[in-house]
C-alpha cells in the first residue's frame, strides 16, 4: 500500500507541476472601492451606496444601511452592475447621524461569502428642507415622527437576511455532499488495489458501494453547482443561468464534472487509467480552493492535494471497515493491519500539511477570531479526538482485541463526518479577517 501511494505522490507532483501554469484561477474577489468612503463626514446625504469589488460577485447580495440604533433604513432599489462587480443600492435623505453600510456577497470566481460593513457620517452644512422620507428629523425639541414610515412594518421577515441563511446553508450542505463523495471515492479506488485480491463476494461488494460513492460525488458536485448558478433562490427554484464559466473557476468546476461522469465509465477497471483520475481530480480540485488566494500557491495547492489524498485514505479505510465488519469480518481483520500503518502515515501528512497551510493562510494572529478561525479550532479538536481514537485502536489490536473495535470504528466513522462538515464550512470562508 505504501508502493502504491508513494506511486499516485510522484505521479501527481508531475501532473501538478506540468498543468499548474494553464490553471491559475482567479483569487478571492475583495473590496477595491466603496462609497461613500468608511469613515467619512459627508455635508449632505448621499443618494446612494455603492461597493466595487475586483471580480465579479453573485446576483443574490445583500447591502443595507443602518442608524446609530441599528434600524435599517428603507431603500428604494438594488442593483448591480453589468459586469457584477459593483453592486449599489439608493436610499431616502438622511439626517444629521452616524449609520453604517453592511454588506453580504458571494464571489463568483471561488463561491465563498465575503461580508462586511464600515461608518459613515452625515453633518449637513446647509440643514435639509422637511423630508417625509425619512421618519427621524431633527427639531429643536428632538426627534419626532414623520407619516411615512422609515421602517418595514413590525413582523415582516427581512429577506435580505433570510436569503443570506439560505444561501449559507445551501452551499453547506451541498459541499459536505461533494467531500464526502470525493474523499470516499478516491479512498476507495486506492484500497481496490488491495481489496481487488479478496473473494469475488468482498469484490462485488466493494464495487457496488464504488459506484454508490461514484453517485454520491457526482450528486454532491451538482449541488454546489446549482447553488453556484443560484438555482435556489428565496421564491423557489429559478433557472436563470448566471454561473462563471468565463472564469477559470468555473471551467475547473466543469471540468470536475465531466471527469466525473467520465469516471463512471472506466474507473475500477485499469489501474493506470484509476491512478489517472485520481491524480486529474486531484489537481482540479487544488486548483479551486483556497491555495490560489495566497502565495506561495503553488505550495499550497500541492500541500493542498496531499492533505487530500491522506483524508481519502483515511475515510475509505474507516468506510470499509465499517461496511464489511458484519459480514465479511475475516477479511477486515486482515485489512486491518495494513490500515492502521496507512492510517498512522495518513495522520502524519494530515497534520504536517495542515499545520504549514494554516500558518501560510493566516495573516496574523487576530484571524483565529474569525468564523474561519473558530472552524478551524473546531478542526483541530475534532483531528485530536480522531488521532486518540487512532491510539486506542491500535493498543486493542496489539492485545488482539480486534473483535472490540466495531463500537469505536463507528464512532470514528462519526468523527469523520463531523470533519467533513467542519471543511465544508471552511472551504466557503475566506481566511482573512
Amino acid at each position: 500500500m505504501t508502493r502504491t501511494i508513494s506511486k499516485i505522490a510522484i505521479c501527481f507532483l508531475f501532473i501538478f507541476f506540468i498543468l499548474m501554469p494553464s490553471f491559475l484561477v482567479e483569487g478571492h474577489s475583495y473590496v477595491v472601492q466603496e462609497s461613500p468612503i468608511p469613515n467619512s463626514i459627508l455635508e449632505t446625504s448621499p443618494s446612494e451606496i455603492s461597493i466595487q469589488f475586483n471580480s465579479k460577485v453573485d446576483k443574490n447580495f445583500s447591502l443595507k444601511v443602518l442608524d446609530d440604533e441599528e434600524q435599517e433604513i428603507e431603500i428604494k432599489s438594488a442593483m448591480i452592475s453589468d459586469d457584477q462587480k459593483t453592486i449599489t443600492i439608493q436610499i431616502p435623505q438622511l439626517p444629521n447621524g452616524q449609520f453604517k453600510v453592511a454588506y453580504y456577497v458571494i464571489s463568483s470566481n471561488d463561491g465563498h461569502a465575503m461580508e462586511g460593513s464600515y461608518l459613515f457620517h452625515v453633518k449637513w452644512k446647509v440643514p435639509p428642507i422637511k423630508n417625509n422620507q425619512y421618519v427621524k428629523e431633527e427639531t429643536n425639541g428632538g426627534i419626532i415622527n414623520s407619516n411615512e414610515p422609515k421602517y418595514p412594518q413590525e413582523g415582516i421577515v427581512d429577506l435580505a437576511e433570510k436569503k443570506k441563511i439560505i444561501n449559507a446553508a445551501s452551499i453547506y450542505v451541498a459541499k459536505a455532499s461533494y467531500y464526502l463523495g470525493f474523499l470516499l471515492v478516491i479512498g476507495w479506488l486506492m484500497l481496490w488495489q488491495i481489496i481487488k485480491t479478496y473473494s469475488f463476494e468482498v469484490r462485488k461488494k466493494y464495487l457496488f458501494y464504488g459506484m454508490l460513492f461514484q453517485f454520491l460525488h457526482l450528486i454532491g458536485l451538482i449541488a454546489v453547482l446549482l447553488v453556484q448558478m443560484n438555482v435556489f433562490t428565496m421564491h423557489g427554484i429559478s433557472f436563470e443561468f448566471d454561473f462563471p464559466l468565463e472564469t477559470n473557476f468555473g471551467k475547473l468546476w466543469i471540468a470536475s464534472l465531466v471527469l466525473t461522469l467520465i469516471g463512471f465509465l472506466f474507473l475500477f477497471k485499469n489501474r493506470v487509467f484509476d491512478y489517472f483520475w485520481i491524480l486529474s481530480i486531484g489537481v482540479i480540485k487544488s486548483l479551486s480552493g483556497h491555495s490560489q488566494e495566497f502565495e506561495p500557491a503553488v505550495l499550497l495547492a500541492g500541500l493542498n492535494s496531499l492533505h487530500l489524498f491522506a483524508a481519502s485514505f483515511w475515510a475509505a479505510g474507516i468506510g470499509f471497515i465499517v461496511l464489511f465488519w458484519r459480514k465479511q469480518r475475516l477479511y477486515v481483520k486482515y485489512f486491518l493491519p495494513i490500515f492502521s500503518k496507512g492510517a498512522l502515515l495518513s495522520m502524519i501528512l494530515l497534520t504536517t500539511t495542515g499545520c504549514i497551510s494554516t500558518y501560510l493562510y493566516l495573516p496574523n494572529k487576530e484571524a483565529i477570531l474569525t468564523d474561519w478561525g473558530i472552524a478551524l479550532l473546531l478542526k483541530v479538536l475534532v483531528v485530536l479526538v480522531v488521532m486518540i481514537v487512532g491510539a486506542v485502536i491500535r493498543r486493542k489490536m496489539k492485545k488482539g482485541k480486534v473483535a472490540d473495535l466495531d463500537s469505536i470504528m463507528k464512532f470514528d466513522m462519526g468523527l469523520l463526518l463531523i470533519l467533513i462538515i467542519l471543511i465544508s464550512i471552511l472551504t466557503s470562508l475566506n481566511p482573512l479577517p
